[in-house]
């Protein structure tokens, strides 16, 4: 690979963690930071708590944000999510919006998607306040039409905005993601669920499109 492809991180960083940081870390973590730029003390709800999903979630508890409201279908990853650094875990079976509702009144003031469904990204104005900002993570298939009220955005002065990879500059944010997970602050170790052989990783896709697991790492 060439030279300017490379990115020198610290020589203590794991390999299994240090592998993350290329992809979904800095998908998930940028969207926050870099993206959104959500303050500290700022409302945070977050759709989808796979890989990308769980560094949203400790992008902003490094951002200081509260109360960070993770929504997701499966309870294992609702536990994973508070584990990252969610307040609260909210499982899809009833009313979002009313879950949502009844820990912070006035619906966040950002809220994320990490799936990349037509469908999860619609909930988003039905849990943003007014003013508030809606951040489309998840990759939606090409040629997805997404449909929101027209009068919406204008009458509540919400906005929508699409990150793309973190908003990240590899050679900047890379080792910046690195430090802070040495110092203790970003703990992505917890995104690996299952350390596996090459042999194993037919089994490991197969769960992933299940959607059980966060994230499986090959270990030699």
């Amino acid at each position: 690979m060439p030279a300017s492809a490379a990115v020198v991180v610290p020589p203590e960083l794991p390999f299994e963690v240090a592998c993350l940081i290329g992809c979904g870390v800095a998908t998930g973590v940028g969207a926050v930071i870099n993206t959104a730029g959500v303050e500290p003390g700022a409302s945070v709800a977050v759709i989808g708590c796979g890989g990308v999903g769980l560094s949203v979630i400790m992008g902003a508890a490094l951002a200081g944000a509260d109360p960070i409201i993770a929504i997701d279908r499966e309870q294992a990853k609702l536990d994973l999510a508070l584990e990252a650094g969610a307040t609260h875990g909210v499982q899809p079976s009833g009313s979002v919006r009313r879950a949502v509702r009844a820990i912070v009144p006035d619906f966040v003031d950002y809220a994320f998607e990490a799936i990349g469904l037509k469908e999860t990204v619609e909930v988003m104005p039905r849990i943003t306040r007014r003013g508030g900002t809606m951040v489309m993570v998840g990759m939606t298939p090409e040629d997805t039409k997404v449909s929101f009220d027209g009068l919406l955005l204008p009458s509540s002065g919400q906005s929508v905005i699409g990150s793309s990879y973190g908003s990240c500059v590899p050679a900047v944010d890379f080792p910046r993601l690195a430090q802070l997970h040495l110092a203790g602050r970003l703990p992505i170790d917890r995104r690996v669920t299952h350390r596996i052989a090459l042999d194993e990783v037919n089994d490991a896709l197969a769960a992933m499109r299940r959607r059980e697991r966060a994230r499986s790492v090959i270990v030699y």
